[in-house]
């Protein structure tokens, strides 16, 4: 058993599920604790013997080890308000509180990066102010080697507590004590540099060491931005939730399937198709059956849209094959939906929504292309496309 899975054991609390929201919030809380005080003795070691030797480098490592210690803070409260149930004020929960923290935690990163990238670039060029030389050794090299070896294990930790439960949060905690090894490894050579007599190696990699926390800053924040704002689910994701609801007997397609996350709560829309000649009931038995099994199988509140469709029969499908033919010329992204055709012998009226990506510039010869190719097998059948952008998210 590894250290990891021995802390999970030996401080989770008896009669919590692993698929429980309790445990999401367990395991949360123990990272931030884990990190909040391997930090705060990282910080007190690089700051005191930064100190000794006068390195800006290694005391900029020591205040970026410290704001450590905040994001840490941060996952916590963000981790605590999340496991909040629903209320009058916000109906969805609270599950975006980790996102907000995420958040947090690279607005903190990035002001750390700004105030040592200008006292580096001081000592680089306006200070005469270099380390001390009589009171760096190898021994002193080996402890700060240490630090970063420290750092690089609570990584690994975060990284797989936030892969165990998902989450961003944790993820961006673990980018940070990644950055801060990197960080300390370019100490660690304005450290070698100045005993080998090169001291303005100490103001190269202090910009150095603030730049890579400004860089893992970004990311961490364009992450949580695209969150708060509403990236679309993977495709992955997307693919999952159709698969699931067509395993439904009578469920024929899914589309237009929206998906909004909350922390570890999703909260899904999808039209569903089926046999236009469905009766109501069976129609809403339908419904519900898909609701009920993505609701089990994905943890999500779901909704579903019924749309009664022509789905069988000769008409229908050599009317789909020439649709889908002519789309074949343009792209492999184009899906054919909600199709619908009034009277059999001969054709009335062919209906149908085709979706396309939102920056498709092709609609006027996609459509031309169609109704042509239909023309000839049904001219006098009344065509009608709706165009719909594609929403995956």
């Amino acid at each position: 058993m590894g250290l990891t899975e021995l802390l999970i054991r030996k401080t989770l609390p008896k009669g919590i599920e692993s698929d429980s929201s309790a445990f999401r919030g367990h395991i949360g809380i123990l990272e931030g604790w884990v990190s909040i005080i391997g930090n705060f003795i990282l910080f007190v070691i690089k700051l005191i013997f930064g100190w000794m030797i006068n390195s800006i480098a290694l005391i900029a490592d020591a205040f970026h080890t410290l704001s450590d210690v905040a994001t840490s803070i941060v996952v916590i409260v963000g981790f605590k308000v999340s496991q909040k149930p629903a209320d009058k004020e916000h109906p969805f929960g609270h599950g975006r509180a980790e996102t907000i923290a995420t958040l947090t935690i690279a607005i903190l990163m990035a002001v750390v990066a700004l105030e040592f990238l200008k006292g580096a670039t001081e000592r680089l060029f306006f200070s005469d102010s270099d380390i001390d030389i009589s009171k760096l050794d190898w021994f002193f090299i080996s402890v700060v080697t240490l630090t970063a070896a420290a750092k690089a294990w609570m990584a690994f930790f975060a990284y797989k507590l936030g892969d165990l439960i998902n989450s961003d949060a944790l993820r961006g905690d673990a980018v940070h004590h990644k950055s801060d090894v990197y960080t300390t490894l370019l100490v660690i050579v304005a450290l070698i540099g100045a005993y080998y007599g090169v001291p303005f190696l100490d103001g190269v990699m202090g910009i150095g060491v603030a730049v890579m926390i400004l860089i893992a800053a970004y990311d961490i924040a364009r992450e949580a931005i695209d969150d708060l704002l509403g990236k679309p689910a993977t495709l992955e994701f997307i693919n999952q939730i159709s698969e699931l609801a067509m395993s439904v007997p009578g469920a024929k397609q899914v589309h237009d399937v929206v998906v909004h996350n909350y922390g570890e709560q999703s909260f899904i829309s999808l039209h569903i198709e089926i046999e236009e000649n469905t009766i109501p009931g069976v129609a809403h038995n339908i419904a519900d059956n898909v609701e009920h099994k993505l609701a089990q199988e994905l943890n999500a509140e779901v909704v579903t849209h019924i749309d009664p469709v022509s789905v069988s029969g000769p008409g229908v499908q050599n009317i789909r094959a020439i649709i889908e033919s002519s789309l074949a010329e343009f792209s492999d992204q184009f899906t054919v939906q909600d199709l619908r055709i009034v009277g059999e012998k001969p054709v009335e009226s062919i209906l149908f929504e085709l979706t396309v990506p939102p920056d498709c510039f092709q609609k006027e010869e996609i459509e031309s292309s169609i109704r042509n190719a239909l023309k000839q097998e049904y001219s006098k059948a009344a065509v009608l496309i709706e165009f719909k952008a594609q929403m995956t998210g």
